[in-house]
């Protein structure tokens, strides 16, 4: 699987989210197939996992932010140019396992936590939206690839966003 060849690499020594992130998009790539029926959604359609890094068009508005999500899409307006997604960064990795896993084959209905549902602008995605393989979701998701910031771009603690309601 993607996240233990990944945990593997890293082995013992510590690496910032930046290490964790190219290595998930580098193992991502390889995994990439594209539906021309998809092309309007960015490739993506309800149900997915996926995996980009992202830039806040109007960052002013949170008090942080995740620039790499991992988020379950719900919702896809393709005349609005946005997705409505639960990214899962916003749960503390004990619980992030457990909720990947009971989104699995719920296409767009979402009973994850409040606090993991955000809107996303499609013209904010930097990256191609990677998707995670199902049987991959419960160990991607405990990899620690997010990175939230705050709206001057000021790097916020992980904890203070799990913490937070």
């Amino acid at each position: 699987m993607i996240s233990d060849e990944i945990r593997k690499k890293a082995g013992k020594r510590f690496f910032g989210s930046n290490w964790w992130t190219n290595q998930l998009m580098n193992e991502l790539g390889n995994y990439q197939s594209r539906n021309i029926n998809e092309f309007d959604t960015n490739f993506v359609v309800p149900g997915d996992l996926v995996f980009f890094l992202y830039s806040a068009k109007y960052p002013q508005k949170y008090e942080w932010w995740d620039q790499h999500p991992l988020a379950y899409i719900i919702e896809i307006n393709p005349r609005e140019g946005s997705f409505v997604g639960a990214n899962l960064h916003y749960l503390n990795p004990q619980y992030r396992g457990g909720v990947a896993k009971s989104l699995i084959n719920k296409l767009g209905v979402s009973n994850a936590p409040k606090k993991t549902l955000h809107k996303y602008l499609f013209s904010g995605v930097m990256t191609e939206m990677f998707k995670v393989p199902k049987n991959d979701w419960v160990g991607v998701s405990l990899l620690p690839t997010e990175k939230f910031v705050d709206k001057k771009g000021q790097p916020v603690s992980k904890y203070r966003v799990w913490d937070a309601p």
